[in-house]
């Protein structure tokens, strides 16, 4: 029993929320009842608060005012959720040309939490929430951990990015992190036998309940754990996202540490999308934030695959609605076995990212060139690396209104920090750079045997 995981769960958080004034446990609570509410009575919900958003977006925000006009509608047209079509999808470069117009009059933006999107979909975007949309966020990541054996102050082990990226600040903020996030962060920015090595001696010592990581990470460090023989990790649940997981990895992953996977979609924009539950019958929506559509030449479908497109029905400060996140899928009509109410979905197409090769000949992860590299450079609007030579990777760029020399230098001194200083960079510019037929956006390509 971890006893210290108890206090933190039943003590120590609950104390900290209470003195902070973090509603975020009060959110945890409510979507933990409401997520049995019938399929019914949430697609009732959603649609009220869908409306009461576009009428906040027509009353508050330019962009969206003059969108709708354009398209020849008012919120006062919709009269049922069959209209939904009606309303006009938003896209990244919307965002990204028109950010001040798109956030309501009621709110300064010095009073926001602002956001910025990583680039595995290869248009890194600014945006903004209210500190409270912040809370009910980290409300329903809190919930869909849970169905992943995950609780408040369980002992989890993450392989992502860079830690220094992660955690920092005076004693007092580590130990505030530590009651709110009890994690061991493993660099997973390089990729190599070495690394591998290290994370499985941390991991034995440290004997996390949960793993979190990549899904082509984890894949690829369980390959490595099979073929050294180590064995003596064994989390209760893993946690996989920010990649398409396939069945392969899937049953390699699975029965390499002993638990189930826990397939989780989720961007940075919206935070968690939907996740698995312990019943594995496909991914759960957060339905009760987020409205999630799959559009099929250009109207709103169930079973079938296509766009999907996204409304966060919490976030007042910077509406999103009706917001094309560049990935296929599909919703399903049938219910889960676990008797939550909540829609099912799947993916059947969206980011996907290859290992580059770094100058030394480590693996680096596309996802964390995505996040590391990417993440708060000005005017990109598209990007995509592509490696068909050992040190030498092209670089093909779609340029923003922001875009500046310096951004370019940035750039290349931020990939040449994780490909090596030896990796020649090829810059292409061009007008688009398209998804594949499967609807899939390859961020990173790497074509080495």
């Amino acid at each position: 029993m971890d006893l210290t995981a108890l206090a933190i769960r039943h003590v120590l958080y609950p104390l900290w929320a209470a003195q902070s004034g973090s509603t975020r446990l009060r959110y945890l609570a409510e979507l933990e009842k409401s997520q049995y509410w019938s399929r019914e009575m949430l697609a009732e919900r959603q649609w009220e608060q869908f409306r009461r958003m576009l009428a906040h977006a027509f009353e508050t925000c330019p962009y969206y005012r003059a969108k709708f006009r354009a398209a020849g509608i008012t919120p006062a047209d919709l009269r049922s959720r069959e209209d939904i079509d009606l309303v006009p999808t938003l896209t990244k470069e919307e965002i990204q040309e028109h950010p001040d117009e798109m956030v309501s009059s009621r709110y300064a933006t010095r009073t926001l939490v602002r956001d910025m999107t990583g680039g595995s979909t290869g248009s890194p975007m600014q945006f903004y929430y209210e500190p409270e949309r912040f809370e009910s966020r980290v409300g329903a990541v809190l919930r869909h951990n849970r169905w992943a054996g995950w609780n408040i102050g369980d002992r989890a082990a993450v392989l992502w990015g860079a830690p220094q990226d992660m955690i920092a600040g005076r004693l007092r903020d580590r130990i505030r992190t530590w009651i709110q996030d009890r994690r061991l962060i493993l660099d997973a920015s390089e990729l190599s036998e070495a690394s591998m090595r290290n994370f499985a001696t941390a991991l034995l010592a440290y004997r996390p309940a949960v793993l979190q990581a990549y899904a082509n990470t984890l894949g690829l460090f369980a390959q490595y754990i099979k073929a050294e023989g180590i064995d003596g990790i064994r989390p209760r649940g893993i946690v996989c996202s920010a990649e398409v997981l396939t069945t392969e990895n899937r049953r390699l992953i699975e029965d390499t540490f002993g638990c189930r996977v826990f397939n989780r979609y989720g961007c940075r924009e919206f935070a968690v999308i939907a996740s698995e539950c312990e019943a594995h019958d496909g991914m759960h929506i957060n339905a009760e934030n987020l409205l999630v559509e799959v559009l099929v030449d250009g109207r709103s479908r169930t079973g079938e695959d296509g766009e999907i497109v996204i409304t966060d029905l919490r976030n007042f400060a910077m509406p999103m609605i009706r917001y094309r996140i560049r990935d296929v899928g599909r919703i399903n009509s049938a219910a889960c076995s676990c008797s939550r109410g909540l829609p099912l979905m799947e993916l059947s197409g969206g980011r996907v990212t290859d290992f580059l090769r770094a100058a030394n000949g480590s693996r680096v992860s596309g996802i964390v060139i995505a996040t590391y590299v990417i993440t708060g450079i000005p005017g990109i609007r598209q990007i995509q690396f592509v490696q068909d030579e050992p040190r030498a990777v092209t670089v093909r760029l779609v340029k923003g209104p922001q875009w500046l020399p310096s951004a370019l230098e940035e750039l290349t001194a931020r990939t040449r920090r994780y490909l090596g200083e030896a990796m020649q960079l090829r810059i292409e510019y061009r007008e688009r750079i398209p998804q594949e037929k499967s609807g899939k956006y390859r961020f990173s390509i790497c074509n080495l045997a």
